[in-house]
């Protein structure tokens, strides 16, 4: 028994680490299809349904970008990220619906119905967009989300948020990249997520 166990171990952590570099190349080659950004960017790939927000009704799947001060307190960049969605569509995704799964996504995300089990006054997550842009392929919004912060403060939060959508006929693709920071847009945070952008040619 001990012998098949040393036999085991050694190929259950092989398979483990296989598994997370074909993660991790796949996440690089999804961004580097659909995204400019900067190489030094973590990358961390998503199918749909996405496993802690499988309400959320898509097939596709997600990049999520995060720069190296993300997940800490005393950074600019704390709680500062991004993800991009390539998801199946038959028309562009409405204001409506992009509230709705940004709410499932982040109530998912952070575990707020256990947090809920223990503390009443946590609220779930809300999602306000105001449409800046429309046309029939092209649609941006900037808004808010409000949501408690569970992983580090164990406090409430407010994430600006903006949004860029492109509709693509061809392949009945909807491209979605989102950006968030609890930093006003005006502040220097934003610079380094608005490098990120969509890649120009995304529908041909």
């Amino acid at each position: 028994m001990k012998t098949t166990r040393n036999i085991l171990l050694p190929l259950v952590l092989l398979l483990n680490s296989m598994l997370s570099f074909g993660q991790e190349h796949e996440a690089e080659k999804l961004a580097e299809r659909l995204l400019e950004a900067d190489s030094t960017w973590g990358k961390e790939l998503f199918q749909f349904p996405i496993s802690f927000a499988q309400e959320i009704n898509f097939q596709g799947a997600e990049v999520a970008l995060f720069p190296k001060g993300w997940s800490n307190e005393q950074s600019a960049e704390f709680w500062s990220y991004a993800f991009v969605w390539e998801v199946d569509a038959d028309q562009q995704v409405t204001k409506t619906v992009l509230e709705g799964s940004l709410q499932l996504y982040f109530d998912g995300l952070l575990g707020i119905d256990t947090w809920r089990k223990s503390d009443a006054n946590i609220q779930n997550t809300k999602a306000l967009l105001v449409e800046k842009e429309a046309n029939k392929s092209t649609s941006r919004f900037t808004g808010q989300l409000n949501i408690f912060e569970s992983r580090y403060t164990k406090k409430p939060m407010t994430l600006q948020v903006t949004v860029e959508q492109h509709y693509c006929e061809q392949t009945k693709k909807a491209i979605i990249l989102f950006k968030f920071s609890p930093k006003d847009f005006d502040h220097n945070t934003w610079l380094k997520l608005n490098e990120i952008e969509l890649r120009e040619g995304l529908c041909k």
